[in-house]
């Protein structure tokens, strides 16, 4: 029986959390590169502990259908204009250094956060475009920005070298607020984020709401002949792991988690983490093989990798957390997209959705994850990249995949590089509960999750195939085939049900023929590295073309 007493207290925290909402929240977006669907605990995997991760996931929204783009530049599009990246002319390659492409003009997710009166930081990757100073993050809506224009760099000394023609171009690549941030060069790429992060988080002024876009480096691999780098006492905690490079990986892994747990005791003793929403997610998936920056990541148990459009390469790692969910401590399966966030944020801030661009391809799910409402999205384009004449689609249930990468081992299964490198490992819930995350969580829930509670959540989050190994029905549209599968019940996408279910094949490609007709055929890559070449400034990766806006500076220029 529903007691008084205990409808009290739900009717309270429900007002207070509604107190809360109208203060406008902090905003702290964190995306993790290149991480694999099976390097977090809370999916089932023993072999990493991410215990603050998990504590944050436990006690958030498990995000289970989450999906994002193949590769970098695509997801940060989509997540910055809430917009298909196919709209936009980027479906296909990311941005290379030297490379004349950028974002399109348009209205982003931190220009509408401004005008709700937030500061905006970006902190990290960029990877939208730097050939001009106004394409750089503080002339797309960030009040500042701490971090790298390219794809990636080296950990320690923040060289990304950039081979083409047969030639190695190096150049440094860490920028604060657009000059070269050369005193960090030396210290370890995810510590200087973070410390970044918390500094900003400390020194912030209370009466003014927050953004923060914390896009790590971590886990990318970075220049040839030191791929992967980890602290030496990051590593050495993975004795257990036989692979060299499996083991630095957990260690850049291990450091990541890290970060989240510095970032929510800064939070906590700034007394602020009531009123903050904390996103995680993962801009695709692993490159578990070669030939793009394999890193050793797992997306075990999952079809594919990054480049991909099998669940493997897009469904990503995420989850949201925060005390002004209603309903949290779940899995949630509901499909949500990476262009729905802009909207969904928005919305949280207290914004009117009425405003954003009519246009936009997201979907503000806002009051469906607060409150565990069913989900206002039913499908999901998950790309259309008329070069490669390969395009996904997702449905209700099902996921129709047409054509696909010429190179087909990417399209296998890897499951295996877990469950062979898992000596006698178990899942340290204790870990998760004593993680400064955990220890946070617990101390601000009314109802403090029980251990039996978290690995019931883990259970639910864990996903399980069909038949391992042993493919029932399989098809690799490499070459054009169509594949079908019913994602809920086949998710590792084992299963073809094209030949039994033709109707349903007819209807998502006419869906995605519909999709097709709102098509921007995808912007060239055009390098310019002899103008772009980083030893014409000091051996810095730096815009080289004029600013095409009147009020648009360099700011070396105010050294």
């Amino acid at each position: 029986m529903f007691s008084t007493s205990v409808f009290t207290i739900f009717v309270t925290s429900a007002l207070c959390s509604s107190v809360s909402f109208a203060e406008q929240p902090n905003i702290i977006f964190i995306v993790a590169d290149d991480l694999g669907w099976n390097d977090v605990g809370f999916h089932g995997s023993n072999q990493i502990p991410t215990p603050n991760i998990d504590a944050l996931a436990y006690n958030g929204i498990i995000l289970n259908s989450h999906y994002v783009h193949s590769t970098s530049t695509p997801t940060r599009t989509a997540l910055l204009t809430g917009k298909y990246p196919m709209r936009l002319g980027l479906q296909g390659s990311s941005f290379l250094p030297a490379d004349k492409r950028s974002l399109p003009d348009g209205k982003l997710l931190p220009e509408y956060f401004k005008e709700l009166g937030y500061a905006t930081y970006l902190v990290g990757k960029w990877h939208l475009g730097y050939s001009k100073w106004n394409d750089t993050p503080q002339f797309k809506g960030f009040d500042h920005h701490f971090g790298f224009y390219n794809s990636f760099t080296s950990y320690y000394d923040y060289l990304t070298i950039w081979k083409f023609n047969g030639k190695d171009y190096t150049g440094f690549d860490l920028r604060n607020d657009g000059k070269p941030a050369l005193s960090e060069s030396g210290k370890y790429a995810t510590d200087v984020f973070t410390d970044h992060t918390v500094k900003t988080i400390m020194e912030q002024d209370p009466s003014k709401p927050f953004l923060i876009m914390l896009a790590h480096l971590a886990v990318h691999a970075g220049n040839d002949g030191k791929l992967l780098e980890a602290p030496q006492e990051a590593v050495d905690k993975f004795g257990h792991i036989v692979d060299s490079n499996r083991r630095t990986y957990a260690a850049m892994v291990s450091k990541l988690d890290d970060s989240l747990g510095a970032i929510v005791e800064a939070l906590d003793s700034k007394n602020i983490l009531q009123n903050t929403v904390i996103a995680f997610i993962s801009d695709n998936g692993a490159p578990t093989v070669a030939p793009t920056f394999r890193n050793w990541g797992s997306n075990a148990p999952l079809r594919g990798v990054k480049n991909t459009l099998f669940e493997g390469g897009i469904r990503s790692v995420g989850f949201i957390y925060s005390p002004l969910l209603v309903q949290s401590a779940r899995v949630s399966t509901d499909l949500i997209h990476v262009t729905d966030w802009l909207p969904t944020l928005f919305s949280a801030a207290g914004g009117d959705i009425g405003i954003l661009d009519p246009d936009l391809d997201g979907i503000d799910q806002w009051s469906s994850l607060v409150y565990d409402l069913p989900s206002p999205r039913n499908d999901i384009l998950l790309n259309i990249d008329e070069k490669t004449r390969n395009a996904a689609l997702r449905f209700y249930n099902w996921k129709l995949i047409i054509g696909g990468v010429q190179n087909e081992t990417l399209s296998g299964y890897y499951g295996d590089v877990v469950s062979e490198n898992n000596e006698d490992q178990s899942y340290n819930l204790n870990g998760v509960l004593e993680s400064p995350a955990g220890k946070v969580a617990n101390k601000i829930n009314y109802s403090p999750l029980s251990p039996d509670e978290y690995e019931l959540i883990r259970s639910k989050a864990t996903i399980n195939c069909l038949d391992g190994k042993a493919k029932r029905n399989p098809c690799d549209p490499v070459g054009g085939s169509y594949c079908l599968y019913d994602i809920p019940s086949d998710p590792c996408e084992e299963n073809d049900l094209a030949k039994f279910f033709p109707s349903v094949v007819r209807q998502m490609k006419r869906a995605l023929v519909n999709y097709r007709s709102s098509l921007t055929n995808q912007l060239e890559e055009e390098t310019d590295i002899d103008k772009a070449e980083p030893k014409n400034f000091g051996y810095v990766w730096n815009p080289w073309i004029e600013c095409t806006k009147p009020d648009c500076s360099s700011p070396l220029e105010n050294n």
